[in-house]
C-alpha cells in the first residue's frame, strides 16, 4: 500500500519560491506599519476554548479546531456532551487572542497600545481551491482610543501598507454597526435577532437581494418587517445614498454616528491625495459578532473578494475581564493569503539588489578553497550557494538553479579565478 505524503486534508505545503514572495510581503506590511508607531508582539496558537466559543466570533465558532483534554481530564466514562472532552482550540483569528494578551498583560502595556500580529489561525472550512484549513492573518491593532483617531490611522496605515507592494485603484468601503442596529430596529426586528439579519445581509454579494429576501422569508420573520428591510436595502443599491443622505432613510440614527462617519471619510479623502477611494456602504457587515462601532473593507478593481477588512470591538476585552467599564479597541486586518494569490497571479517578483551566485565544484578536497570564495563573494552582499557540480548534464543543473532565482554560476578550479557567467 502507498504511502499517503500529501498533507493533512485542507493543509497545504508551501515551496521555496512562494515562501520567498510570503517573507517580503510581510516584512514590508510589518515595517511599513511601525512607521505608524505599532509594535509587534506574537500569541499562542492556542487559546482556552471558552475565549474561542463566547459567542462572538459568529461562523467562525462553528469551524473551531478543539483540542481534547490530556491524560486524567480526559475522562470518558463522565463526559455527557462532545463539550466535556475539550478545554483548548486553535485559534480561528488573531483578535480574540489579542483581547486575551491585552487582559492579561495590560498593567505592562502603555494606555494607548498599537499591536502588529501576523501568524497563522484555523478553521475547519470545507477545502476548495483557494481556500484551506490553515492561513495567515496580518493585523494591526489600537487598544485604548475611542475617537475616530483610530479608524483614521488604522485605514491610512493599511493602504500605506498595500500601496507598498504596488497596490492601487482600490476602494475603501465603510460602515458602521451601530447603523446596521438602527436599519433592523427600525424595521421592527427584535433585538435577539439583530446578529441573525446581520449574517444573512451579508451574503448580499453572494447571493443578492432576492436571496436575502428569501432567507429572511426561510426564518419565518413577518412580511412587513422583510418587506420595509429590503425596501431599504435595496434603494442603496439603486441609488447614491452616502452619508448625508442616509438619515433620510433612517431618521433614527445617532447623530454622533453619523458624524464620527463623516469625519473620518472627511480625514480620509483630505489626506490621501486622492491615492484610493472611501465611500458608505450600507450593506457592508462584516461577519464577527464582536463589532460596536465603524466596520471596513478594502477592495481592489477586477478583483470580487477584499483584501482586507476590519473594526471597533470596544466590548471584547471587557468581556475577558468581567468588567462593565468598555475598553476601546478598533483594528484592521489585511488578507495576507489573497494579497499572496493575487501578487502571484501577477507574476510578481521579488526586489532583491543582491546577485545570487552558485559555485560548482567537483573535489571535495578544495571544500575548504571553496567555502573562502563563498564567505568573499558574500561580504560583498551577494547571495551565494554552493553545490557539487553534475559534470553529467550541467546544462539541467544550470537550469533548475535559474529557475530557483539565481542569476549566476562560476564552476571552481583549484589556483584558478572564479569565472562569474550570467545565467539569463
Amino acid at each position: 500500500m502507498k504511502t499517503n505524503t500529501n498533507p493533512a486534508e485542507g493543509m497545504r505545503d508551501i515551496m521555496p519560491k512562494e515562501n520567498e514572495l510570503r517573507n517580503y510581503v510581510a516584512t514590508t506590511i510589518i515595517n511599513t506599519y511601525k512607521q505608524f508607531g505599532f509594535t509587534q508582539i506574537e500569541t499562542p496558537s492556542v487559546e482556552r476554548i471558552q475565549y474561542l466559543t463566547s459567542g462572538d466570533g459568529g461562523d467562525n465558532e462553528k469551524m473551531l479546531f478543539k483540542i481534547l483534554k490530556r491524560g486524567e481530564k480526559l475522562n470518558l466514562e463522565t463526559t455527557k456532551e462532545v463539550n466535556d472532552l475539550v478545554d483548548l482550540g486553535l485559534r480561528y483569528d488573531l483578535t480574540v487572542p489579542l483581547c486575551r494578551f491585552y487582559a492579561n498583560n495590560r498593567a505592562k502595556l502603555p494606555t494607548q497600545f498599537k499591536a502588529i500580529q501576523i501568524g497563522s489561525v484555523w478553521r475547519a472550512e470545507r477545502p476548495q481551491k483557494g481556500r484551506f484549513r490553515q492561513f495567515t492573518q496580518c493585523d494591526i491593532d489600537i487598544i485604548g482610543v475611542s475617537s475616530v483617531l483610530a479608524e483614521t490611522q488604522l485605514i491610512i496605515a493599511t493602504t500605506s501598507a498595500l500601496q507598498q507592494l504596488g497596490f492601487s485603484k482600490f476602494k475603501v468601503r465603510i460602515n458602521d454597526r451601530r447603523i446596521l442596529e438602527t436599519l433592523v430596529s427600525y424595521c421592527g426586528f427584535a433585538a435577539t435577532d439583530f446578529e441573525k439579519v446581520f449574517i444573512t445581509l451579508d451574503k448580499l454579494d453572494k447571493i443578492g437581494i432576492e436571496g436575502v429576501k428569501q432567507e429572511l422569508i426561510n426564518a419565518a420573520y413577518e412580511s412587513q418587517i422583510i418587506s420595509k428591510f429590503i425596501s431599504i436595502v435595496q434603494s442603496t443599491l439603486t441609488s447614491t445614498v452616502n452619508e448625508n443622505t442616509i438619515s433620510d432613510l433612517l431618521p433614527t440614527i445617532s447623530e454622533d454616528v453619523l458624524s464620527d462617519l463623516k469625519q473620518v471619510i472627511q480625514i480620509i479623502q483630505t489626506t490621501t491625495n486622492n491615492n484610493f477611494s472611501i465611500q458608505f456602504d450600507l450593506s457592508l457587515v462584516r461577519g464577527m459578532g464582536y463589532y460596536t462601532g465603524q466596520i471596513f473593507e478594502i477592495g481592489i478593481d477586477g478583483y470580487s473578494s477584499s483584501i482586507a477588512g476590519g473594526g471597533r470591538y470596544n466590548k471584547m476585552i471587557a468581556k475577558i475581564l468581567n468588567s462593565k467599564e468598555d475598553i476601546p479597541a478598533c483594528g484592521f486586518s489585511i488578507g495576507f493569503e489573497r494579497v499572496i494569490s493575487i501578487l502571484d497571479e501577477q507574476q510578481f517578483k521579488v526586489p532583491t539588489e543582491a546577485a545570487k551566485i552558485v559555485i560548482l565544484f567537483s573535489d571535495e578536497n578544495n571544500l575548504s578553497q571553496v567555502l573562502k570564495e563563498a564567505s568573499t563573494l558574500r561580504a560583498n552582499g551577494n547571495i551565494v550557494s554552493i553545490e557539487i557540480h553534475n559534470k553529467k548534464n550541467t546544462k539541467k543543473q544550470l537550469d533548475d538553479l535559474k529557475a530557483q532565482g539565481f542569476t549566476a554560476f562560476a564552476i571552481f578550479q583549484l589556483n584558478e579565478t572564479l569565472n562569474l557567467k550570467s545565467l539569463s
